[in-house]
């Protein structure tokens, strides 16, 4: 029995350990692994900053992936930014742009922790 503890200890202190992104994580940019580290870093200094609110999502368009940070207390639109790292210079919900029009397949990479309060806004 006290293998099964120690065990069952020993594993939950390593998926704990584990970051939780929402797709696969060879699926996730260094420079995005980056980011969200330091975001993270940030709401762990200062829970009650805006960064509290915030998420990653991933579309697809022209068969390759772009991420948009999203956050409802921010003024800034999103910008799309490709998986190596170059943002297209175009506001990524501008309804007037071909890459609005048609980028697809919603996907959320990361979330904070109180993104889901503002989630649908």
């Amino acid at each position: 029995m006290k293998k099964f503890i120690l065990l069952f200890a020993f594993s939950l202190i390593l998926f704990s350990c584990k970051k939780d992104y929402l797709v696969p994580e060879n699926e996730v940019p260094q420079w995005l692994k980056a980011k969200i580290n330091q975001d993270e870093q940030i709401i762990k200094d200062s829970p009650k900053f805006m960064y509290t609110y915030g998420a990653w999502l991933r579309y697809n368009w022209q068969n390759e992936y772009y991420f948009e940070y999203h956050n409802p207390l921010s003024s800034s639109s999103p910008l799309a930014i490709s998986f190596n790292g170059d943002t297209l210079h175009i506001i990524a919900n501008d309804i007037n742009t071909d890459y609005c029009k048609e980028k697809c397949c919603k996907q959320y990479v990361w979330k904070a922790p109180k993104y889901d309060e503002f989630d649908g806004i």
